[in-house]
């Protein structure tokens, strides 16, 4: 579980590799390829259609925009022989987030865990938040990406949550620094002759699999194929702390 202090409110991506002393046991190796996913368009509404292109809450694409791409993107890695990995996050305990310091904290998380997203994949990675305007759950697609390389991104990314400190208001005069949130996480990887039979819906069938698994063994790790690739780590998990302490805002009055 998060914890929570004091606080007074809140290039190119870094090469796929992990930022921790473990090293997550390596499976399957896949093939090995380089195609950049086209950039996403920068505008926050489709021309045609006129539903929104970017998630408000995290600067992310929306959702039925990363269905499109996606599968656009599994097409290509089909006729080019790529590899291709999807991960899968679900944040731990988040519904505990919203009821103890309210949505518009949550959604302070959620945006920094967008980030951490953003800072820890490539610019030609795909993510996404899952579950509609209430998710706590984010997809990325990583094109020509192996195994061991989606498992460094997908521990880069949990680490990184787990190190996020994240201040919000919690009501006009209070605010809380959330700290200690974590997250479980599902990875899948599918190489050609994965995909002369397999598409997009099974590769997010094969991440929820995993992600369940993370979840059944713990939370606050990595699992593939229902098996947990996170490592032994010394430190205990953060989850089912939660410190709190509050900074009190004065409200200044115009006169």
């Amino acid at each position: 579980m998060p914890t929570a202090k004091a606080g007074a409110g809140q290039g190119e991506q870094p090469a796929h590799a992990d930022q921790h002393e473990h090293s997550p046991e390596i499976i399957a190796p896949r093939t090995s390829g380089d195609r950049p996913l086209r950039s996403v368009p920068a505008t926050r509404r489709c021309e045609s259609c006129g539903q929104m292109v970017i998630d408000p809450p995290t600067g992310l694409i929306e959702r039925w925009h990363w269905d499109e791409a996606a599968a656009d993107v599994v097409a290509v890695a089909r006729s080019r022989g790529d590899s291709i990995a999807l991960i899968m996050i679900d944040l731990d305990r988040f519904k505990e987030v919203n009821d103890s310091y309210g949505h518009l904290a949550g959604d302070a998380v959620l945006r920094s865990v967008a980030d951490v997203i953003r800072d820890k994949t490539r610019e030609g990675d795909l993510a996404c938040r899952y579950g509609g305007s209430a998710g706590d759950e984010f997809l990325v697609l990583l094109p020509s990406t192996e195994l061991d390389d989606a498992l460094a991104v997908a521990e880069r990314i949990r680490a990184g949550i787990t190190s996020m400190s994240v201040t919000a208001k919690v009501t006009r005069e209070l605010s809380a620094t959330i700290e200690g949130q974590t997250a479980s996480i599902g990875v899948a990887t599918y190489i050609l002759g994965d995909l002369v039979e397999l598409d997009l819906e099974d590769l997010m069938l094969d991440a929820d699999v995993s992600l369940r698994a993370a979840k059944r063994h713990g939370r606050d790790r990595i699992c593939v194929a229902n098996m947990d690739v996170t490592g032994n780590r010394a430190s205990s998990s953060q989850a089912g702390r939660r410190l709190t302490t509050w900074s009190r805002f004065r409200r200044l009055r115009s006169v």
